[in-house]
């Protein structure tokens, strides 16, 4: 049976670590969601589209 993870904010700096150690280290299936207000306080640099 894979584990699976909820992450909220999956594209942040904490979350996408996240994402990163349970996804690729510890084989979970990961659900990522993410509001994007990066885009909103930064521009288009700052879209994780």
């Amino acid at each position: 049976m894979t584990k699976k993870l909820l992450v909220t904010g999956s594209s942040g700096l904490i979350g996408s670590e996240v994402v990163r150690y349970f996804g690729t280290e510890l084989g979970y299936k990961i659900h990522g969601i993410d509001n994007n207000q990066r885009a909103i306080f930064f521009g288009v640099q700052g879209d994780t589209r």
